[in-house]
């Protein structure tokens, strides 16, 4: 069956937009691991779901455009989408996109500082009441524990005199 030259190169230009879509994933997920660090098996995972998403990609384009038919010209055209975000998109999103994630993160931090004030402010209150507090249950734990010590001795004490009352027997 032959494709004329206009289908494909509307094929081509799909596999052109499909690798650059593959392209913005990929900073996506550059995107997640400059701003939430993770372990190497999260980092493994995460890589399987990239190259299973771009699989999906892949194989939606190819669907779409060509009728699941595989052309050599639309690797070509997926190549040439990557490189071309890559070249042209790729620092502007970045960039973007961090500095969207910095500001908010910055709003979230001063809205949980206001939200936690009184809570810290009342803890900054109740500091010394409860140092003086500990210190004196402190103080009768320990006294606690002297008359604990002595009465334990007396015990150590009777149970010498029934072991001796029992070798007597």
């Amino acid at each position: 069956m032959t494709i004329s030259v206009s289908s494909q190169a509307h094929i081509f230009l799909c596999a052109v937009v499909g690798g650059m879509i593959i392209g913005f994933i990929y900073d996506i997920f550059r995107i997640k691991r400059r701003t939430v660090r993770t372990r190497i098996i999260a980092t493994n995972m995460e890589d399987l779901v990239y190259w299973l998403i771009v699989t999906l990609v892949m194989f939606i384009i190819v669907y779409y455009s060509n009728d699941g038919e595989i052309r050599g010209y639309i690797f070509a055209g997926t190549i040439l989408g990557v490189t071309l975000y890559v070249v042209a998109l790729s620092r502007i999103v970045m960039k973007l996109f961090l500095t969207a994630i910095k500001i908010i993160s910055k709003i979230l931090k001063i809205i949980w500082t206001i939200a936690t004030y009184p809570i810290r402010l009342l803890a900054r209150i109740l500091r010394r009441p409860c140092k003086w507090l500990l210190r004196l249950a402190g103080k009768g734990v320990r006294g606690a524990g002297r008359i604990g010590k002595s009465r334990l001795q007396k015990v150590a004490g009777l149970k010498r005199v029934l072991k001796n009352i029992r070798k007597k027997i």
